[in-house]
């Protein structure tokens, strides 16, 4: 049994159609009866992924880290051609940005189609923000360099950045240390992104990691971790613009509530900690798939003692008022999700 065409809505990148919303194909499985995968999809690590197409290969790029002894990644870069099973592609950089020598991390792209070309936004150290691009998806990619800093938006830090396209816009998501706030960005041709009108605030404090998925002209779901590195869960909230205001199941906004459940730890099912969404995709039968870090609770450090966050692949089941039936227990192991 072959898995159909998979078409996913916006992610970190591609809008491959300049319409806001990416097309993605899955190729098929070589798994088992091919109607199952095996959790997690990569390890040892892909910290604060961010996973999107290119023109024939999927890309997740991961924070800069230490996996082992002398072997450092600056922006790794993973590539796959069905979501289930990635191989290293190499690195986001060739010459790594030069101005600050903090630390790469958080990283998420955004593909024009008008330009053809792919943009990267990024934290480096606690700097700020920075953008590059590149022709090709897995780069390499040439630095524009600081976007904003914290002194520029008035804030203690900014960090996380999220970079989406709805509609012919592009807006920048980042966290401060007084919640989410949101940029729209204009984006020309061989120049580097500039800030465009005054920034919004969707959520408050105690969200990280947020990612926007766009699931339609009028409703887009954010996703955020709520806790820390030994004790997150995922949890969402959705809103009928890109703007907000987001609410969760009850109704409460999220510039006060952390939101409704989506994703949690499993102590038996071996993982905890879930946290930062790389990805949400929509099948052929319009069932939801999300990709996330997670920890391996019998191995949850690499070999140069750096927190160890394999990636993760789950599905989503909503109830008639597109909210969660369940919460999705992180679970390693063989899953079997079946399409007819």
């Amino acid at each position: 049994m072959l898995f159909p065409a998979l078409l996913a809505l916006p992610m970190s990148c591609t809008d491959v159609d300049g319409d806001g919303i990416d097309t993605v194909i899955w190729n098929g499985s070589t798994l088992p009866e091919a109607t199952n995968y095996q959790n997690p999809v990569w390890q040892p690590d892909l910290e604060k992924p961010s996973v999107f197409r290119g023109p024939t290969m999927y890309y997740a790029f991961g924070d800069e880290k230490e996996w082992s002894t002398d072997q450092n990644y600056v922006v790794p870069v993973l590539s796959s051609s069905k979501l289930m099973s990635w191989s290293i592609a190499g690195e986001a950089f060739s010459i790594r940005p030069s101005w600050d020598e903090g630390k790469i991390s958080s990283v998420s792209c955004v593909f024009s189609k008008t330009m053809s070309t792919y943009y990267m936004f990024y934290t480096i150290g606690e700097s700020g923000i920075g953008s590059a691009y590149s022709k090709a998806p897995q780069g390499p990619y040439t630095d524009y360099g600081k976007l904003f800093d914290k002194d520029m938006m008035g804030f203690e830090y900014c960090h996380e950045p999220y970079i989406i396209q709805s509609g012919i816009n592009f807006y920048l998501f980042f966290e401060t240390e007084d919640g989410i706030y949101g940029q729209e960005l204009t984006i020309a041709r061989n120049t580097a992104p500039v800030l465009k009108g005054d920034k919004f605030k969707v959520a408050g404090t105690g969200i990280t990691g947020v990612y926007i998925f766009r699931k339609s002209s009028e409703s887009f779901y954010l996703f955020g971790t709520v806790g820390d590195d030994q004790d997150s869960d995922i949890y969402m909230g959705r809103a009928s613009s890109i703007k907000g205001p987001y609410l969760d199941q009850q109704g409460n906004d999220l510039m006060t509530s952390q939101g409704t459940l989506l994703v949690s730890g499993n102590t038996e099912g071996g993982f905890e900690a879930p946290g930062h969404v790389g990805g949400v995709f929509t099948d052929m039968e319009e069932n939801e798939w999300i990709m996330y870090q997670a920890t391996d609770i019998a191995k949850p450090l690499l070999s140069s003692g750096a927190a160890r966050r394999p990636l993760m692949l789950s599905p989503i089941e909503w109830d008639d008022d597109g909210w969660p039936a369940s919460v999705i227990q992180v679970k390693g192991g063989w899953n079997t999700p079946k399409f007819e």
